[in-house]
């Protein structure tokens, strides 16, 4: 897993962060990497919930982007495995966008700006691979999951693609709702 964060380090500038454990030093230390990308706030990290068997492992990336008020969105690929998957808000919109990608939004209107490029390159690239995390905008928070631990070579050029992709999905954002309260100030 280090080796394949000094490669995302290096590649994006970012810094990587250890927690320590109230064990000691090198038992049960976290790692994660934050910085920027675009002027998003960026995290990578490790994170899980249960317990021995039941226990769930995921590596997340997140791209903070508050300004998009209560707009939440959902992209799952056809290689998205079960585990990576979000809980899905059934008030969520089904848009056919691509073949092989799947996005729920609670604004029709967004789905649209989904089919420009870069961002409809960037999801043809992950719809792709043979294996793939799932994609969430929620309370302004961009999140690309997948299940487990990145320590291998072909999840971190994964998450670097999905690094462009949340980064190019932000910019959209960013000018959509620019539009959005132009026209809003328009029609008062």
């Amino acid at each position: 897993m280090l080796k394949e964060y000094e490669v995302l380090e290096k590649r994006f500038g970012l810094t990587r962060r250890v927690s320590k454990s109230r064990w000691g030093k090198g038992i049960g230390e976290r790692y994660s990497l934050f910085g920027e990308n675009r002027g998003y706030p960026l995290s990578l990290y490790s994170h899980f919930v249960g317990k021995g068997r039941e226990k769930r492992v995921w590596t997340s990336l997140t791209l903070e982007v508050l300004f998009v008020e209560d707009l939440e969105l959902c992209v799952e690929f056809s290689a998205t495995d079960s585990v990576s998957r979000f809980t899905l808000n059934e008030a969520l919109e089904r848009l056919p966008v691509l073949e092989g990608v799947e996005l729920r939004c609670s604004e029709v209107e967004f789905a649209s700006i989904v089919l420009q490029e870069p961002i409809a390159a960037r999801l043809r690239s992950l719809a792709r691979q043979p294996t793939c995390g799932a994609i969430r905008l929620n309370k302004g928070f961009l999140e690309y999951r997948e299940a487990g631990t990145m320590d291998e070579e072909s999840q971190r050029i994964r998450f670097q693609e999905a690094i462009l992709l949340l980064a190019a999905l932000a910019d959209a954002l960013s000018v959509y709702f620019s539009e959005r309260k132009k026209s809003e100030a328009a029609a008062l």
